[in-house]
């Protein structure tokens, strides 16, 4: 069983490298707002990004090894609007606009540009005393392919079952209730590093500039001064089964914001 740590501010400033585990769990404490996102670790290694299957898109190619050379913490879960109202409330921020969709609190937050999302993640660094971010593109595939090199990550085809489907998309045999919107996260199977989501339920903003073909932004956080597309991943509760493959690329203007629009943090690890 996957052990799950709740650990004290002070005490996750004093934690060695070595502590922080592949596939563990863990939340920073935000002093008194209360916890931060929930986190997995996602150990190092290498992977290929992009398409190499030859049924992917253009600019999924050509295939790029990619080396991950430090573990990293990033989102268990897309980030919710529990997540979110703490910001607000410390802030004075509004909350986004959540559709009047039921328990949003337990969905993902949407209506949120990349310029909001850097913003709170440069406030959860300031509360936590952690370095957070938006995980460049190609962390965000080399967390969400979890060491799988297939069009899924869980297969090469869709193989989702009405009864149990594997995410939440238009054609993935998602409830009829919730068919029009976004689902509360966690809810569907999670990949082999214990992530959630990272193929349907909304799409992801990423930390990089959105090129085609691949020259190194893929491994890069784009600035704020940037006016160009960023990348989002990930597909959505309205997208089609084709856009949940792991390599699946789309790009959306910094201040763009919609319903089918969210994100995951990363945590940099010591």
């Amino acid at each position: 069983m996957r052990r799950i740590l709740t650990l004290s501010l002070t005490m996750l400033l004093s934690l060695p490298a070595f502590a922080y585990k592949a596939g563990e769990t863990f939340h920073d404490v935000l002093t008194d707002i209360g916890p931060g996102p929930e986190l997995v670790v996602v150990p190092a290694g290498r992977f290929l990004l992009g398409d190499s299957s030859g049924r992917g898109n253009y600019n999924e190619r050509p295939a790029q090894p990619i080396e991950i050379r430090h573990s990293f913490a990033i989102g268990r879960f897309e980030l919710t609007f529990a997540d979110w109202q703490r910001y607000a409330r410390a802030t004075g921020k509004a909350l986004p606009d959540n559709e009047g969709w039921g328990l949003s609190e337990h969905r993902p937050v949407i209506h949120v540009s990349w310029f909001e999302a850097q913003s709170y993640c440069q406030w959860l660094s300031n509360v936590s005393g952690q370095h957070y971010r938006l995980p460049t593109e190609a962390e965000w595939e080399y967390a969400a392919r979890a060491g799988s090199t297939s069009y899924y990550w869980w297969g090469e085809q869709l193989d989702s079952p009405e009864d149990q489907p594997r995410a939440h998309c238009r054609g993935c045999g998602a409830p009829r209730s919730i068919q029009h919107k976004s689902a509360q996260v966690g809810q569907f199977a999670a990949n082999a590093f214990g992530l959630y989501d990272t193929a349907g339920n909304v799409w992801e903003w990423t930390a990089s500039r959105f090129v085609t073909p691949f020259d190194g932004s893929e491994q890069r956080s784009a600035t704020l001064l940037e006016q160009s597309p960023r990348v989002v991943r990930g597909g959505a509760w309205n997208s089609g089964p084709a856009y949940l493959r792991s390599s699946l690329r789309d790009l959306k203007q910094p201040q763009h914001k919609d319903y089918a629009v969210g994100l995951r943090v990363l945590r940099e690890l010591p």
